[in-house]
């Protein structure tokens, strides 16, 4: 995730010029992406449904403050985005590349907890959150007779 604007806190309700456009619904229909800011803060994009769409190369995701927020109903408060340069001009694709495969052997002692929704899981972990649409994560078990 890339943190494109953080408003200010010294600026209280005053207007920011350097806020993105908030981008809102007229019917109140939201994006809801949702992410978490360094500080741990949750944030939820209040743009338009849609405007990070294949054919929109605009990725850019904005929380506006709400009616009686910390910061002017509508304005920016956070934005970030997945990709450098917007949806399809990141460092990543959705076309897959790369596969990896590994097998684990263990015996049956060894298995508490080895659950394969637990490996998908794990290894889905080790991707950054806009790509998770994109990685496919396919986990198996069998026993063996000892």
């Amino acid at each position: 995730m890339l943190i494109t604007y953080s408003r200010p806190g010294t600026i209280g309700h005053d207007a920011d010029p350097d806020a993105p456009a908030a981008d809102l619904d007229p019917t109140g229909a939201t994006c809801d992406a949702s992410t978490y800011d360094v500080g741990g803060a949750p944030w939820r994009c209040t743009r338009r449904p849609g405007h990070s769409a294949t054919n929109d190369p605009d990725d850019e995701h904005r929380a506006a403050f709400e009616r009686g927020g910390d910061g002017p109903a509508g304005a920016v408060a956070f934005a970030w985005q997945y990709e450098h340069g917007g949806a399809g001009y990141g460092p990543s694709s959705s076309e897959p590349v790369h596969t990896v495969t590994v097998t684990v052997r263990f015996p049956e002692s060894a298995g508490t907890g080895a659950l394969a929704d637990r490996i998908a899981a794990d290894v889905l972990s080790n991707f950054w959150e806009c790509d998770h649409d994109h990685v496919r994560v396919d986990v198996t078990s069998s026993t063996a007779a000892a």
